[in-house]
């Protein structure tokens, strides 16, 4: 192919791209940020899909990645695959995860339980954690071999214990004051029984059921952009209604100062 051809064939080329780029984006309006779906998800704003969906679709702090089977993660935690989104209630700014277990403690097969604070991971987060008690788990100390707190069935090495802290923080009189602890938020609507004498039996249940984080609530804003025709975003870290033309719509926010989710 002579040099004169190849450069009329590029140029076509080059030609094409950008036709088709013209064609998508004025042709498509504001349906880059539709729902995506992983499982039985429904992901829109606040959320956006990784590799589906824009990041400014939602909120970059609730970007999620669809794994194998469907399963939904927070893509920006320090491990992969850590916090599993189970439930998204729109109405309600709220959703439930789950933070994965899938290796064991200290080497005992039997003892499926993180191995740091759950809550501290997720610090960084726009959202409310207090709707949750904090099912903590104790190591490193010396517990009774009657304790309630020890987990059933007890591990091998080292022996844990857990408990869920009473109104103003404080452990059980059985759980020495050297022991080394993490927790994990747990529902209370979970628990089944009295909340004194359920962890110790029933906490891989808990943890595996999840916890609930509140976002602020952005609900209304965004549905009015949506009524109009709108397309929610999170740009220059606010909320933002792009209108079909690809602008801001009236008197949508954008403005740095404002709150994340504002």
């Amino acid at each position: 192919m002579s040099f004169k051809l190849l450069s009329v064939v590029l140029a076509s080329l080059l030609r094409l791209a950008a036709a088709t780029t013209t064609t998508t984006s004025s042709g498509s309006g504001n349906s880059s940020c539709a729902p995506a779906t992983c499982g039985n998800l429904s992901i829109t704003y606040p959320f956006s899909l990784s590799g589906v969906q824009p990041l400014y679709c939602g909120n970059p702090a609730f970007q999620l990645t669809c794994a194998d089977a469907g399963r939904a993660y927070l893509t920006r935690t320090f491990r992969e695959r850590l916090y599993r989104v189970l439930s998204i209630s729109y109405e309600d700014n709220s959703f439930v995860i789950a933070v994965d277990v899938d290796s064991s403690y200290g080497g005992d097969e039997r003892c499926h339980i993180p191995d740091f604070n759950v809550s501290s991971g997720l610090s960084l987060l726009p959202v409310n954690v207090a709707a949750n008690a904090n099912l903590t788990f104790v190591y490193n100390c010396t517990l009774p071999r009657n304790a309630s707190v020890l987990l059933q069935p007890a591990c091998v090495s080292p022996t844990i214990g857990v408990y869920v802290p009473d109104g103003e923080g404080n452990a059980p009189p059985e759980v020495p004051r050297n022991c080394s602890s993490v927790s994990v938020p747990v529902r209370r609507s979970s628990f089944h029984n009295n909340v004194s004498d359920e962890p110790a039996r029933e906490y891989r249940r808990l943890i595996e059921e999840g916890f609930v984080l509140e976002w602020p609530p952005t609900a209304a804003e965004c549905g009015a952009c949506r009524r109009r025709g709108g397309e929610c975003r999170f740009v220059e870290l606010a909320f933002q209604c792009i209108c079909s033309d690809g602008r801001p719509c009236r008197n949508s926010r954008g403005k740095k100062n404002q709150n994340l989710l504002t």
